[in-house]
């Protein structure tokens, strides 16, 4: 692991890449059998928003690591605080040039956090394809990613943040994990970089064909022992909002932990009491550590740097998922692993299949259902 901490001064310059924009050619929208997009070798910046809430989005295609699939399905029962019926998750997947491609996943939060995924889906991966010399050179040490990643993802946010972007990022934002895969005649490489709470697993062969997973990065929640204490040194105040009664009332990780309280994620506030009523109509708090955009705590160190993984791709390696959180709040890695194995040979049904099966286990529990995003990278060679 290499741990993101320090900022570095931004010197890249511009290459062009192909980008599809929006949800545009090859896109097909589903709410019954699934239809494929053919997108052959085509870079894809793609973002789901305005969609009806049980329809899902399916796009697959051939990159130089393998192929690959990308669903998502509109959650349901959210508020205008999260972007009311607009699907708040983007997705990118593609061959970012001709010796790496990219895949990610941003989920946005906020009032205009759909809009903030949408920006950082469309404008980091011409940025990372402007590194990507030094991302060869790095070879399987994460470290010498790590400062190259952090330059252009703060690059990202701060562009993201000025008024000349047109995208309010003050108290909305997005999440994102980047993944890119370069592959040469020897070897494959994962590059993961990641900021909030997306999710990468890779999925492997052992004993008995048996498939077992493995995660290749960490969850950015405020209640992780590094990260609150990081924040916390800075002035910020990490803990659990109860509102079920007249006042709310902020307790700490440890008060909840201690008495059993089910009072939902960690998140971060200012010190102020910023978080006292109408709480609802300012910033409520962030549930995660880490952000794009939410440029009103960049000073409580809510920054999108990135947390770096290389990973060198082994013949027992048969897949990689990357997933919005929700995917993760109602999936286990196994349970991930175990819906996608034994479809590898079709991407997309396989990638379905994950978004189905989170969306059922959501319904189960009724009422809320979290924006569903799924991108799947199967490593064999193309049938």
């Amino acid at each position: 692991w290499s741990l993101g901490r320090g900022l570095l001064a931004a010197r890249n310059e511009r290459r062009s890449f192909r980008c599809a924009p929006g949800a545009g050619a090859g896109t097909r929208m589903m709410s019954g059998p699934r239809r494929k997009s053919g997108l052959e070798g085509e870079w894809l910046s793609d973002s789901a928003t305005q969609k009806a809430a049980d329809m899902l989005e399916l796009n697959e295609g051939v990159v130089d690591g393998g192929r690959f699939a990308v669903c998502s399905q509109e959650g349901r029962g959210k508020g205008t605080q999260v972007g009311g019926p607009l699907n708040q998750d983007s997705a990118s997947a593609g061959q970012l040039t001709p010796g790496m491609s990219l895949l990610g996943v941003f989920d946005g939060h906020g009032q205009d956090g759909g809009t903030v995924s949408q920006y950082i889906a469309a404008n980091l991966p011409p940025k990372i394809a402007n590194i990507e010399d030094t991302l060869q050179r790095a070879g399987t040490m994460a470290e010498l990613a790590l400062g190259p990643l952090t330059d252009v993802f703060m690059e990202c946010h701060r562009e993201l943040c000025d008024p000349s972007s047109g995208v309010s990022a003050f108290i909305s934002g997005s999440t994102g994990l980047t993944v890119c895969v370069i592959s040469d005649p020897n070897s494959k490489r994962l590059i993961v970089a990641n900021t909030g709470d997306c999710r990468c697993v890779l999925a492997s062969k052992g004993w008995g064909g048996k498939l077992s997973a493995t995660q290749l990065s960490q969850d950015q929640n405020p209640d992780r022992a590094d990260e609150r204490k990081r924040i916390e040194g800075l002035g910020g105040i990490v803990g659990m909002v109860d509102d079920s009664g007249s006042q709310p009332v902020l307790y700490s990780p440890d008060d909840v932990e201690k008495n059993g309280w089910d009072l939902g994620p960690a998140r971060v506030f200012w010190e102020d009491g910023t978080w006292n009523p109408p709480y609802h109509e300012f910033f409520p708090g962030l549930a995660m550590a880490r952000s794009f955009g939410d440029q009103c705590l960049d000073e409580l160190g809510v920054e999108p740097i990135p947390e770096v993984l290389i990973h060198t791709v082994k013949p027992k390696d048969k897949f990689m998922v990357i997933a919005s959180d929700g995917v993760w709040q109602v999936l286990s890695n196994e349970e991930v692993v175990g819906a996608i194995a034994g479809q590898e040979s079709d991407p997309g049904k396989a990638c379905e299949a994950c978004v189905r099966l989170a969306a059922e286990k959501w319904d189960k529990q009724g009422g809320y259902r979290d924006d569903i995003t799924c991108v799947l990278l199967t490593f064999d060679p193309p049938a």
